[in-house]
């Protein structure tokens, strides 16, 4: 179920995912999320699968020092044993025409070709 505080990419994600009743979580805070140095608040993790979803808007992350913190998250996801750490990114999540296919290889722990 979506939950009201997602911003609009986010939703059209937890739509696609409660279209087809698949389990997840949420804006999990891991490690003290953003208030603790090495924390990490995951956009959506799939528990059955053990993978991590990030949807990033281009604003937010494509700078250098985002994208630093956005690999220093990753390798703690990683360590913590996600089994992958997805970026769906705003432009393929806006396209419906490239939506399903980054949420298919979402499911498999892959990512869109850049």
């Amino acid at each position: 179920m979506a939950v009201s505080t997602a911003t609009d990419i986010e939703l059209v994600v937890l739509q696609w995912l409660d279209k087809r009743n698949i389990n997840y979580l949420f804006q999990t805070s891991l490690m003290g999320g953003f208030y603790e140095l090495g924390g990490a608040t995951v956009d959506i993790i799939l528990p059955d699968l053990m993978i991590a979803i990030r949807v990033q808007g281009e604003y937010w992350h494509l700078g250098v020092e985002a994208r630093g913190r956005d690999q220093t998250q990753r390798e703690l996801l990683l360590q913590l044993g996600y089994t992958a750490v997805v970026d769906l990114w705003e432009s393929d999540i806006e396209d419906p025409t490239k939506l399903d296919e980054a949420m298919r290889l979402a499911l498999i722990g892959q990512e869109m070709p850049k």
